[in-house]
């Protein structure tokens, strides 16, 4: 492990040991979700997970695991997190919607339909978009090209 490594994991490893500590899941997800977008993807990661072992009745903390685990392709834990977020709250659109794009890129259409369909029943406001993906899987099952 390279010093620059080293120190980046020291400083991470303390960050999460006093927001763990402090037992602050909401902080934990709010840095996560800074990390993310500063595209510190392991860091977003640690974070997440960390929040789900302060809080792991938070289904926030594992919809936004679920949505760092797509970002890193880790598709089968993906879906595991977002399924772990729903059994925490089932009126989560979000953990819906991030399970439905883990099973599309798995080519399981069936329950990427599934799922962006109980989420459309449970957010009306998401029907435009979960329509688009629905009609993207409509596509895909039909074989028809897709830009």
């Amino acid at each position: 492990m390279t010093k620059s490594k080293a120190a980046l994991s020291l400083v991470l490893c303390l960050a999460l040991g006093i927001a763990a500590a402090a037992g602050d899941a909401t902080g934990l997800i709010q840095e996560g979700e800074a990390r993310l977008k500063a595209g510190d993807i392991d860091a977003g990661l640690a974070l997440f997970r960390q929040a789900t072992a302060t809080n792991p009745g938070s289904s926030l903390a594992y919809t936004r695991l679920g949505g760092a685990l797509l970002i890193k392709q880790e598709n089968v834990e993906a879906i595991e997190a977002f399924r772990t977020a729903i059994m925490q709250d089932g009126n989560n659109a979000d953990a819906f919607i991030g399970m439905a794009i883990a099973y599309l890129h798995g080519a399981d259409y069936a329950l990427a339909r599934a799922s962006l369909e109980e989420a459309k029943r449970i957010d009306p406001s998401k029907s435009a978009k979960v329509d688009e993906l629905i009609a993207y899987i409509d596509q895909r099952e039909s074989g028809v090209s897709v830009h």
